[in-house]
C-alpha cells in the first residue's frame, strides 16, 4: 500500500513576505508604459503644448522631461504617457496609487484624467482610469 501526501501553500499559508520581496519572481525585460490617447470631438490626435503628471496623495510632480523627439511623436500620434516601469520609485509595489493627467494648450488645461495604478514585483499596471479622453477646446 502507497500513501502519497500532496503538500501545497498558499499565499496565506507562505505569508507575504516571499511575495512582497519579489526574488523568487521572474521578470520579462520588457518596460510597459500607460498612456493615453487624446482626440477631439472629431477624432483627430490633440497636440498638447505640455502636460503634467501628480501624484494626488501628496500632490508630487511626477512628470518627465522628453526630447523634442520624443514629444513630436506624442503630439503627432495624440498619445502621451502617464506612467510607466522606470517610475517604480514613486510608486509602492501591491498598493493602488491615484495619479493625475492634465494636457495643456497655451497656459489653458485643456484636458485632466485621473489613473489608479499599481505595481506587481515586475510591471506597471492600470487599475482604472480612461486610455482614450475627448478634448473640447
Amino acid at each position: 500500500m502507497f500513501i502519497t501526501i500532496t503538500l501545497s501553500c498558499s499565499e496565506k499559508e507562505l505569508g507575504n513576505e516571499a511575495i512582497l520581496n519579489c526574488k523568487s519572481v521572474p521578470c520579462t525585460y520588457e518596460l510597459r508604459w500607460i498612456a493615453v490617447k487624446l482626440v477631439d470631438q472629431s477624432e483627430n490626435p490633440v497636440a498638447l503644448d505640455r502636460m503634467k503628471v501628480t501624484r494626488v496623495a501628496d500632490g508630487k510632480d511626477l512628470t518627465k522631461t522628453y526630447h523634442s523627439d520624443e514629444w513630436n511623436t506624442f503630439t503627432r500620434l495624440g498619445s502621451y504617457p502617464v506612467t510607466g516601469d522606470n517610475d517604480h520609485g514613486d510608486i509602492p509595489k501591491f498598493k493602488h496609487t491615484k495619479l493625475r493627467f492634465q494636457g495643456y494648450i497655451g497656459n489653458r488645461e485643456v484636458v485632466k484624467g485621473d489613473y489608479v495604478v499599481t505595481f506587481d514585483c515586475c510591471h506597471i499596471a492600470l487599475v482604472s482610469g480612461e486610455r482614450e479622453l475627448v478634448v473640447s477646446r
